[in-house]
């Protein structure tokens, strides 16, 4: 089986953060707290300003810098391809926010470090991680890469960090 990866329309995201609400209910985060987050981008003046959307969790990166950062192994990677944090393992230090280039992982008020773990629980059951099941607009899709249709849509060229191959494709207009 391919890998799988986070698919993200950004030309279709209306910023609803339906995405984002049902992540942190799933995973029972307190309210100043997102794994998946929604971000705004303005662009343009009057009379022609533009307003976008990018949906931002965890890239899930072959090269993950967050593990290399974690001094007891708690970070790992899974055989899918998704990137756990064993919260009895994680000692609190933050080493890995510190680390990790999309600032994707957050502290718990209990000191310990949590992130997207691309719902691999209910990947594992055939169902697609809560945030795609969420999404009105479908906006965002976990397929293998060759699965993926990109009609009127090219992948994003100026991708950060593409040097950890993250696990995240975001696709904009022709």
């Amino acid at each position: 089986m391919s890998k799988r990866m986070f698919i993200i329309d950004i030309a279709l995201c209306t910023g609803c953060g339906a995405c984002s609400i049902a992540c942190k209910d799933r995973a029972g985060l307190p309210d100043e707290l997102d794994l998946l987050r929604v971000e705004a981008h303005e662009e343009g003046a009057y009379p022609n300003p533009a307003l976008h959307y990018r949906v931002v969790h965890c890239f899930h990166c072959a090269e993950p810098t967050c593990a290399d950062a974690c001094p007891t192994g708690a970070i790992s990677k899974t055989e899918d391809g998704l990137i756990a944090i064993d919260a009895e393992e994680c000692i609190g230090c933050g080493e890995c926010v510190k680390a990790c280039p999309f600032n994707a992982i957050v502290m718990l008020p209990d000191g310990i470090a949590v992130k997207c773990d691309g719902c691999a629980d209910e990947v594992a059951r055939g169902w697609e991680p809560t945030c795609v099941r969420a999404c009105p607009m479908r906006v965002l899709k976990y397929e293998p890469i060759e699965d993926a249709k990109f009609e009127n849509r090219i992948p994003e060229p100026d991708a950060e960090n593409r040097e950890l191959e993250p696990a995240v494709l975001y696709l904009l207009r022709k």
